[in-house]
């Protein structure tokens, strides 16, 4: 794997009980142990899961109506030897993608905002971002502000084990915000004001990215004009459900609490969502009905979210979304960004879908519940 420093390679877990590992201890101690941070007893730098594959992230996506969807990423392998970046646009057209990639040391800042020439700052703790590129001799360059309009919202660790193996170690917490300031495409100035959208910060092990290739994930995030509305559920190969979590979030936090999903979804012969309905059961009791179309996508293989770690390659790329063969490359986890209505309500958003053996939406009839 390129970029992985050969000298950190995933490690055995440690037991914090012995004094065995005073040694090892002693070489791990670093700046981050002067931070008021520690949630293990151990050394900052010792994970509860040690691995190349544990990462902290920040991710960040709108839909930027007529039909445009935006997406900007950081990530920190910090035991995997890498740092990588990313930021993109869908049009109707075809996707802009701009990645970046850093090796990383135990021991650096993780939370420097920049890799390459990506930034994705914190200007103010859980309340203000900001995320800019200009990189000479690319057609795609941004400036945006994330302002909050919710808390943030905490999902349950997502623990997915199969036959004894971890498959996912990991949890979020989701914010709803405007997003304000300037996307250049072509020397084409789009401005953005104040337009509702989402982010993310997540942290764990994931065993792979990119879409399923057996199961369902399926998540949403859309704005309404006085709240946001996410989701997130994952289903087995023979339909049946392993996780749930969902809410309803306004300037005051938590509105209601989303305990059951059924879902239809309309897809094309490529396994591509073109709309759909959910219908949402709330721990108050109350039901609600979900309505929504598509009018951008972005395909987040180009983005990274791949199950090659090395592809897409660094840099610019465009993909031409209405080839083919580009499709085919591309189509996995996938932001489906258009409009919504939620009992009448409407808003906008996007549904993130990945599709593997299913069998509702890609049926084999020899399917094994995994």
């Amino acid at each position: 794997m390129s970029g992985i420093n050969p000298e950190i390679q995933p490690q055995p877990r440690l037991d914090t009980s012995t004094r065995g590992h005073q040694r090892a201890w002693s070489e791990l101690i670093s700046e981050a142990d002067e931070r008021f941070g520690h949630q293990l007893v151990a050394p900052a730098l010792v994970p509860s899961a040690p691995g190349a594959l544990w990462a902290e992230r920040t991710f960040l996506s709108a839909h930027l109506p007529p039909s445009l969807q935006f997406s900007a990423g950081r990530a920190v392998y910090p035991y995997g030897g890498r740092r990588t970046g990313y930021v993109a646009l869908a049009t109707a057209e075809a996707i802009h993608a701009v990645r970046a990639q850093e090796q990383f040391a135990l021991g650096e800042d993780t939370d420097d905002p920049q890799v390459g020439d990506i930034r994705i700052e914190v200007l103010e703790p859980l309340r203000r971002l900001r995320i800019t590129l200009e990189q000479p001799g690319v057609p795609l360059a941004l400036d945006l502000i994330y302002e909050a309009r919710t808390p943030v919202v905490p999902t349950d660790r997502n623990l997915i084990e199969v036959r004894g193996q971890v498959l996912a170690d990991y949890m979020n917490f989701y914010q709803s915000g405007w997003y304000s300031g300037t996307i250049v495409l072509h020397g084409c100035e789009h401005r953005v004001e104040r337009v509702l959208g989402f982010r993310d910060r997540g942290w764990g092990m994931r065993k792979h990215e990119g879409a399923p290739r057996r199961g369902l994930v399926l998540f949403g995030a859309h704005e309404l004009p006085d709240f946001a509305l996410w989701y997130l559920l994952y289903e087995s190969a023979s339909g049946k459900r392993a996780f749930t979590n969902g809410w309803l979030a306004g300037p005051s936090g938590i509105l209601d609490t989303i305990t059951g999903i059924e879902h239809d979804l309309d897809l094309d012969d490529r396994r591509l969502c073109q709309g759909g309905r959910l219908l949402l059961s709330c721990s108050s009791g109350r039901e609600r009905k979900l309505e929504f179309e598509v009018d951008a996508r972005m395909h987040l293989a180009a983005c990274g979210y791949h199950e090659d770690p090395d592809w897409p390659p660094l840099g610019y790329r465009r993909y031409e979304t209405s080839r083919a063969a580009t499709l085919q490359q591309l189509n996995g986890q996938n932001d489906n960004g258009g409009a919504c209505v939620l009992d009448g309500v409407e808003g906008h958003g996007f549904i993130e879908t990945g599709i593997g053996v299913h069998p509702k939406y890609r049926p084999i009839r020899e399917d094994r519940d995994e």
